[in-house]
């Protein structure tokens, strides 16, 4: 048999109680403060996870699913999307879809074509202007 303190393992105790518990139990008891300890060291080592943190996942944990009504219409505005992207110029086409679906920076596009970012971002720009036009005039 081995004593513990019941105040160790229930920190809302105000005074110290000891109790007789076998060793197994013990055992088990010693191990859950260790994995607890181990937990917090890990808190601090890596940071705590907030809702509330940069890059934040809220909208993953407070919005809930799709209706199958609002996945319809999303998947009627992507398909519009592509069918506009698909009336511009190639390399329009090219660069608005590397920057907006892709990620990639204008930089990065400019990099990759041997241009300069200027040539990017002027024709990013006349792009995203035929879209609008293309798509106001196909809703």
């Amino acid at each position: 048999m081995t004593t513990i303190n019941l105040k160790r393992y229930y920190p809302y105790m105000t005074e110290n109680m000891t109790m007789e518990v076998s060793d197994e139990i013990a055992a088990v008891l010693s191990m859950g403060g260790r994995l607890c300890d181990s937990y917090k060291r890990q808190k601090r080592r890596n940071g705590e996870c907030s809702l509330d943190t940069d890059p934040g996942f809220e909208a993953d944990v407070l919005h809930g699913p799709m209706t199958p009504d609002e996945y319809m219409e999303k998947q009627e505005r992507d398909l519009a999307l592509y069918d506009a992207l698909a009336q511009l110029p190639p390399v329009q086409a090219r660069r608005i879809y590397q920057h907006y679906i892709l990620g990639k920076s204008k930089a990065e596009i400019a990099a990759a074509e041997g241009v300069g970012k200027s040539r990017v971002c002027c024709s990013i720009e006349r792009g995203l202007a035929s879209l609008k036009n293309i798509l106001k005039n196909s809703l």
